[in-house]
């Protein structure tokens, strides 16, 4: 029996802290390959973002994912990034960090981290115009395929992300659902192609703000609010109403 123990995104990935892989021997890629079956969420498996030691040992020091594991061994698997960043999106690392209490002025805020980090697609919202980091996710992907086709309603994806997260494809009326709030929670949206700016960009939100991801999660009353701004019913459940803000996310044209 070899033991696995889940860290992170590894460990919302599988949905519990340890499981056991019933063998007497398997190389790391194996494991990983077993983890993804049973994971529910297996975007927070991939194999470039995570650090997997066996014994405490670092499995890159080793053979890598050729390592052989044996029963009785102890594997430790855990997302390179901590925090928000445990996903790749269409070859983007993707950071979404909620705050707890927006304390500067957020026109300036916004522009001076994005003057610090030149690498990153930044955009900072409402925390109530977030229905859950699942949305998005959706709204990103929505996003950064228009982009690739060539069919975006604006000039850079920062706004296009807002635009589409809102439901308008008036940039002033976007603001005015979604805009930053002084002294209010507030949802951070990065993303980029290099982990590393990404990281540095996650090193400071963290060190400068209070981190606060429950101000992301699903509610009635965001869903109330979201419904009146968006003219849909709030008579359906999570995943339907979700389904609703993506579906209007995608259709929205000129």
């Amino acid at each position: 029996m070899i033991t696995i123990r889940l860290l992170g995104g590894a460990k919302k990935a599988v949905g519990k802290p340890v499981v056991n892989l019933d063998r007497q021997y398997a190389s790391v890629s194996d494991i990983l390959d077993f983890l993804t079956t049973i994971s529910a969420e297996p975007r927070l498996l991939q194999r470039s973002n995570l650090i997997i030691t066996l014994n405490d040992v670092d499995s890159a020091s080793l053979r890598g994912h050729n390592t052989i594991v044996k029963s009785g061994d102890k594997v430790t698997i855990v997302p390179v990034v901590h925090g928000g960043v445990d996903c790749i999106l269409d070859g983007y690392y993707l950071s979404i960090t909620g705050v707890q209490r927006i304390m500067h002025d957020p026109g300036k805020l916004v522009d001076m981290l994005r003057a610090q980090h030149s690498n990153v697609s930044i955009q900072a919202v409402n925390a109530n115009s977030v229905y859950g980091e699942e949305h998005v996710r959706g709204v990103l992907r929505i996003t950064l395929e228009a982009e690739k086709r060539k069919i975006m309603l604006t000039n850079r994806c920062e706004t296009e992300l807002l635009i589409r997260l809102t439901g308008t494809n008036q940039i002033a009326e976007a603001m005015r659902r979604a805009g930053l709030k002084k002294d209010a929670a507030g949802c951070f949206i990065a993303f980029s192609h290099d982990i590393q700016s990404i990281r540095q960009f996650e090193r400071q939100i963290k060190s400068e703000f209070d981190l606060n991801d429950s101000v992301l999660k699903r509610s009635e009353d965001k869903r109330i609010r979201l419904a009146s701004m968006l003219g849909f019913t709030t008579k359906l459940d999570n995943g339907e109403f979700l389904q609703y803000l993506l579906e209007k996310a995608a259709i929205l044209v000129k």
